[in-house]
Parts: structure tokens; sequence; C-alpha cells
């Protein structure tokens, strides 16, 4: 007897749209190549920064042939979240101190932190790339992924935590650097061979949080021409008045408020 008796299924009433994967040429210091890659895993679990009521804790690592991404958990004994897939470290403008931070410094003196906004960058960086994601959990426990690229050179990598807030000094954990680099020469890659996608002459980018995958932004050259604006007139025509728009005027937002 099947384990699966339903037999198969009729296509979806609203289909996706069929798609297909081609060769992988984006830009290694954005994201993971997660669709390309199947990472090498080092199992390494520790704590990274310990208060008397939370505890910041890598869960292991994800190397990938350019790139690393640590997999750290906070947990608590008080409510971190309501909302926990936002995450606890935000990158922002202007740093946030007392908030938890996190950064890594390379054997070389190369360093990257959470301290500032991290934007991606169309052209290779000349320093190292580090970028914090919320990835979900509970109001106690919050799951993160940490990016850095590139893959740290042969030696003692230093990875620092603090959180003030809760009371967490700056606590530094020195990782193998040369493990991580190995453990990269292990990564495999799912499709060898996919042919490249063609662009036609024209920069083509992905939008939104996915990662730019064209050799060069569009220039503003050959960005469309802006659209004409109408012209209006500052006074009203004849005939209008306050209680009644004039033609071509915008119609009001507020709607009328439903009668109960």
């Amino acid at each position: 007897m099947s384990f699966f008796t339903d037999g198969p299924r009729s296509r979806p009433l609203f289909p996706v749209p069929e798609q297909e994967l081609f060769g992988y040429n984006g830009r290694p210091w954005v994201e993971t190549p997660h669709e390309y890659i199947v990472p090498a895993i080092l199992p390494w679990s520790m704590p990274l920064g310990r208060a008397e009521r939370t505890i910041v804790a890598l869960r292991g690592l994800e190397v990938w042939p350019e790139s690393v991404s640590f997999q750290l958990s906070v947990y608590s004994r008080d409510l971190l979240l309501d909302e926990p897939g936002e995450g606890l470290i935000d990158h922002r403008r202007v740093p946030d101190y007392n908030a938890l931070l996190v950064g890594v410094l390379f054997p070389d003196g190369r360093r990257a932190s959470s301290e500032t906004i991290s934007v991606p960058s169309a052209t290779k960086p000349d320093q190292p790339v580090l970028r914090a994601q919320g990835l979900g959990g509970s109001a106690f426990h919050v799951d993160h992924e940490i990016f850095l690229w590139p893959l740290p050179p042969d030696g003692p990598l230093e990875f620092i935590v603090q959180w003030l807030d809760r009371d967490i000094e700056e606590t530094r954990t020195s990782l193998d650097g040369t493990a991580i680099r190995d453990a990269a020469k292990e990564a495999g890659e799912i499709w060898p061979g996919l042919p490249a996608r063609e662009a036609h002459g024209l920069p083509v980018r992905r939008v939104g949080a996915q990662a730019m995958i064209t050799p060069a932004w569009p220039r503003e050259s050959q960005a469309p021409p802006p659209l004409p604006q109408p012209q209006r007139s500052s006074s009203p025509p004849a005939g209008a008045t306050e209680d009644q728009p004039r033609r071509g005027a915008p119609l009001p937002t507020r709607l009328p408020r439903r009668a109960r």
C-alpha cells in the first residue's frame, strides 16, 4: 500500500509563472548564493555574551565559497520583542551603543560591525561587509543570521558582542579563521554549468530585498525621461465656488462616515 494515497493533484487555479534558474552572476558581497551552493556547516555552538537574564549564543556557521553566515540566537528571561521577525540587531545611520551590537575583527586589522547602516554596493567594497537579519523566534528567543564577506584570512577571527541595555559588556570570542577557510572548500555547487541569463545589453537587477545580479547599475542616460507635469492655474476658473470643486480638481480623499 502506498504511503501517499491521494494521488496526483491538479494544477493550482492561479499557477505561478514558469521560470528557470540561470547561472550565478551575482555579487558575493551582497548575499549568500543559496540557490546555487550547499554550504559547508561548522557546528560551533558557544555563548558570545552573557548577563544574569540574557544570553547571546552562536549556534553554528554556514560557510560559502566567498562568505560566511553566523547563526546567532538571543535568549532571555524577560520579554525581548513583540515581533521577533524584526530581529534585535538594527543597522542605523546613527548607532545606538546601548542596543545589541555585533562585529568582527580580522587578524590583519580589518573590521566590520552592525554600528552603521549596511547598503549593498554595486561595486566590490574595499572593506569587509557585515549584515544582520532577523529570522524570527518567540518573545523570549530571537534568531539572527550574520552575513560576513569576505572569508576571514588564516588566523584568529574575533567576534565581538555588546549590549549595554542588557548589562552585556563588550565580549570578544576567538574563532578559527583557518578552519572557516578550509570549510569553504567543501561548499558544493548544485547546478554546475548553468547558462548565463541573456540581458540583451541592458542591466537587469532584482528589486527589493533581493540582491542585484547585473554587472552595473543603469546610468542616468538610460533612465526614461520624466513625464511632463500639467500646468495648473493658481486662481479658480469662473463659476467655481468653495462648495463646488472646479473641473480637473482632485477629488476629496476623506470619505463620508458610514451611517450607523
